[in-house]
């Protein structure tokens, strides 16, 4: 298969921005969990959930996986946080999905379908990050992101 990726060098900010949001942009409050990963562009990929029920990804793509650092850092920090908590009171380490950071993302959807092995398409959504807000450790807003480029 043919690889259609520029070069690195050749990419700026209004071409990833046309690539990565081609949907309208809304305003959307969704509670990440700390499952986080990379994908193979170095984009942060975090699961969470729309409305504390709808299960979604959020995608901080290109330039913007560098700012969203904040972010994954203060999951991770709280689940630490959980965790110890949990070993000093002699509990069972949490659920991943009950710790959760409230954040404000502005961005647009994408579908995607996975095959699973019996052959069955299943639909996932990813919400491309366009700017977010969280409330840090100390309670301070966090802004980050940029409004996309036309």
């Amino acid at each position: 298969m043919q690889n259609r990726r520029r070069a690195p060098k050749e990419i700026t900010a209004t071409s990833e921005d046309q690539g990565l949001f081609k949907k309208d942009l809304g305003q959307f409050r969704v509670a990440l969990v700390p499952h986080i990963k990379r994908s193979s562009r170095g984009d942060l990929v975090v699961r969470g959930y729309l409305d504390n029920t709808r299960e979604v990804f959020v995608i901080f793509a290109g330039r913007r996986a560098k700012e969203a650092l904040p972010i994954e850092s203060r999951v991770k920090a709280m689940f630490v946080q959980a965790s110890q908590a949990a070993a000093k009171a002699g509990r069972k380490p949490p659920e991943v999905n009950a710790i959760r950071l409230p954040i404000h993302v502005e961005g647009s959807w994408r579908s995607r379908f996975q095959r699973d092995v019996s052959g069955w398409d299943h639909r996932s959504f990813q919400l491309l990050a366009s700017r977010w807000a969280f409330a840090d450790a100390d309670g301070m807003t966090n802004l980050g992101g940029r409004p996309p480029f036309s």
